[in-house]
């Protein structure tokens, strides 16, 4: 009998079958308002969220305070494979007890399938973070978990921004992030407002709804209830000067490094091992990732 084959699990009554890649379940799920994740502590679920669109996501839910929550970056050329997660192996390795790695839904939406980044920005009609919200939601019910914290590096960073500024008490954790779409690199961007918002006038989008298109403005323009942490490496020049720079200054560190009045904003600025964006290495990021906890976990305990 195949161990793989098409499975009904007795306790949530919900079809699985198996994901090769990462060797654990994939949960078929009935719906968002039905999640269930009683019937695996680990797998990648995938459940409908209308007009042919399903929310997937990697989960490993045990019993913690906090909870991690990922989103990629750009997919390879030549290599765009849905659903794309990140840093599965790196909290894998952590033995994190709780984290979620999503995939952004807006990619399956390009019916030519050329789309390698959309920043789970969504199109018309459609926000994909009400979604992920109401995912990360459940998830807390079943690991207890009060503190989220939302990762993201490059294009994933600008999600991390988003959600988090949704949540109170939570933190988004960059690492060489992008913060306004404006900014990303025009290949990029034209082609995600070519393929998900054809006849709309991305200038006039991104200056009317700065909440879902620049997190420089929208993070200027509000005080957020939520921390962040910026991790930067001096020598990605481009991100340093078109995300990070912009991102520090509207928060009121005019220096190249530090933290702002309220405390709630930390930007590291340092020299990367390897030069070039997306060169973090696996040593690199444990160190910010653990300095970012410690210092969210200080900041938690002074409110």
């Amino acid at each position: 009998m195949d161990q793989h084959a098409a499975t009904t699990n007795p306790h949530t009554g919900l079809r699985e079958t198996w994901n090769d890649f990462y060797g654990v379940p994939l949960v078929h799920q009935k719906s968002l308002g039905m999640l269930r994740f009683n019937g695996q502590a680990t797998a990648v679920h995938t459940a409908p969220i209308g007009s042919g669109l399903t929310l997937d996501f990697y989960a490993h839910l045990k019993r913690s305070d906090e909870l991690i929550v990922t989103f990629p970056g750009a997919a390879r050329p030549g290599k765009n494979i849905y659903p794309l997660f990140a840093r599965v192996a790196t909290f894998r390795a952590m033995k994190s007890p709780a984290f979620m790695a999503f995939a952004d839904p807006t990619i399956p939406m390009d019916p030519d399938g050329e789309l390698l980044l959309a920043w789970f920005l969504g199109g018309p009609g459609f926000d994909p973070l009400d979604s992920i919200l109401k995912a990360v939601r459940k998830a807390q019910g079943k690991t207890g978990a009060e503190h989220v914290v939302f990762v993201g590096g490059s294009g994933g960073g600008f999600p991390a921004l988003r959600l988090s500024a949704l949540v109170p008490g939570s933190m988004a954790y960059l690492h060489e992030g992008t913060t306004s779409i404006a900014r990303a690199l025009p290949v990029q961007s034209e082609r995600y407002f070519s393929k998900i918002w054809p006849g709309w006038d991305p200038v006039k989008l991104i200056s009317a709804f700065p909440e879902r298109f620049d997190m420089v403005r929208h993070y200027r323009r509000r005080p957020l209830e939520n921390f962040v942490y910026f991790a930067q490496s001096e020598d990605d020049s481009r991100f340093r000067e078109s995300h990070y720079g912009p991102f520090k200054d509207a928060m009121g560190v005019k220096e190249d490094a530090g933290v702002s009045k309220s405390g709630s904003r930390h930007f590291a600025l340092y020299k990367g091992e390897v030069k070039g964006h997306g060169k973090v290495t696996p040593k690199e990021f444990r160190h910010h990732f653990g300095n970012a906890m410690q210092a969210w976990r200080k900041w938690r305990e002074s409110r």
